[in-house]
């Protein structure tokens, strides 16, 4: 269960996200002893019990949406033109066997939103926000899928590292299709995107988790495109992690040894507003290939325009733990989904923590009272040297617990558009709180393609 993280080189890497807030915490911990039903030393439960609440603090807002607003980030401009003829099959089969020629629509997301733009004559011309890895969807005049971009062995575009920054004008030139990929004649990967060889390996190593996210884009399977529908479903990991304790004013944090690191998974599944059940149970059983049989479902919760759900696959703590549980992984592949028992397909990518995880210290500064007026957060690699959390982290939040929930600061998950939450290291507490009512710190943080760390510190 143990896992040694070993730490990758900064990079600038990409962004895939979906909204996330806080909401129902105290009934989380009135309850979770029951929920759990498990005996354990006092000192463990009362651990267990905030890890997990640190896990499952987050409740919906909003979801994925269809942004007509106008944005306060940077659009970039990508355009192409369609081809009139199809490279060579690969065997995948686009809806009915239509071929690009068919495309009358460019669907252009992430999943914080989408918008449509329209296929004139044979040419495009669209806008993605800068900093956001953009997927394209072709579609037909009945919103029919016929495939997806894919420029350089990437299935998204990687807005960043800019080659004239957010003035750059993206030209794919002439498109043509391969089964359900869509190939640009202008590879912008290296020209507009400007990536060395190094990066460019690296986003390939992490291709297996865009096409996932790819597949995922029709998961009822009727041919058109979820987003459309507010039906649309994102799937992705929460890596648990206990650290150390954290530093007091002038004291540093006292971290864990990084050779051997504890690990707990969770599965966090979110649907559009439309696919909100009638009921709080869902159903998740896969992966298909080696089903596991001990998934349960930790937590349901509605906003209102999406669901969120968690998931776990408990088993006995190892020797050494410093939760009072084991939380598994979950094996990648194809899950089974049913809500209002209709089933749905949706593909996991279980990539691992290592490519994003980075040690998050918090410092506590306190007034004469002793009383908690800030918390300081430094990124370090698992070498303990500081690094640009830019390079790994979209939005941190800091949470501070006691017997309840003391105080919470920053947010996760917010739309690129409507990003409120932008300081990653200094975080002021609205009212001073008591140092001694202090039990937990959890500082959680959502990396560049939508996976999400909870770290906790004890004291």
């Amino acid at each position: 269960m143990n896992q040694h993280i070993s730490n990758e080189p900064n990079r600038k890497a990409f962004l895939i996200l979906q909204p996330f807030l806080l909401q129902e915490v105290r009934e989380f911990f009135d309850r979770m002893q029951q929920i759990l039903r498990i005996r354990v030393q006092p000192v463990k439960l009362i651990m267990r019990v905030l890890i997990l609440a640190s896990a499952i603090l987050f409740a919906i807002v909003s979801c994925s949406k269809d942004d007509d607003s106008e944005s306060n980030y940077a659009s970039i401009v990508i355009k192409g033109s369609i081809s009139g003829t199809d490279l060579k099959n690969t065997g995948l089969k686009s809806t009915n066997s239509l071929s690009l020629s068919d495309a009358k629509k460019v669907l252009v997301f992430n999943s914080t939103g989408y918008k449509l733009f329209n296929i004139e004559g044979n040419s495009f011309t669209a806008n993605a926000t800068s900093g956001t890895a953009t997927a394209l969807a072709f579609l037909d005049a009945e919103n029919r899928y016929i495939g997806c971009l894919c420029s350089g062995g990437l299935n998204v575009l990687p807005l960043v590292s800019l080659k004239d920054g957010d003035n750059t004008v993206i030209d794919l030139s002439t498109l043509t299709l391969d089964g359900t990929s869509v190939i640009p004649a202008n590879n912008p990967i290296g020209n507009s995107i400007i990536l060395n060889e190094e990066e460019i390996a690296w986003y390939k190593e992490l291709g297996v988790y865009y096409e996932s996210l790819s597949k995922n884009i029709d998961a009822d399977n009727d041919g058109v495109p979820d987003l459309l529908t507010k039906r649309d479903f994102n799937i992705s990991t929460l890596f648990i992690i206990t650290n150390g304790s954290w530093g007091l004013n002038n004291s540093p944090p006292q971290v864990n040894n990084t050779t051997d690191f504890f690990i707990n998974y969770t599965l966090r599944i979110a649907g559009g507003k439309s696919l909100i059940p009638s009921n709080s149970t869902i159903v998740v059983a896969g992966p298909e290939a080696s089903p596991h049989n001990d998934i349960k479902q930790m937590s349901y919760t509605t906003g209102p325009d999406c669901f969120i759900a968690f998931f776990l696959r408990e088993a006995p703590p190892p020797p050494g733990c410093p939760f009072g549980m084991a939380l598994l992984p979950f094996g990648k592949g194809k899950y089974t989904v049913t809500l209002d028992a209709k089933n749905y397909t949706l593909n996991y990518s279980n990539i691992s923590a290592e490519y994003f995880l980075i040690l998050a210290e918090p410092t506590i500064h306190t007034n004469d009272a002793n009383e908690i007026i800030s918390v300081s957060i430094e990124y370090k690699n698992m070498e303990h040297a500081l690094v640009t959390a830019e390079n790994y982290v979209y939005q941190t939040q800091v949470s501070l617990e006691g017997n309840q929930r003391l105080c919470s600061m920053g947010a996760l998950w917010e739309n690129p558009e409507a990003k409120t939450n932008t300081d990653l290291y200094n975080f002021t507490l609205p009212d001073p709180v008591p140092l001694s009512d202090l039990k937990m710190i959890t500082v959680s943080y959502v990396d560049l393609i939508g996976n999400s760390y909870n770290i906790n510190y004890f004291q």
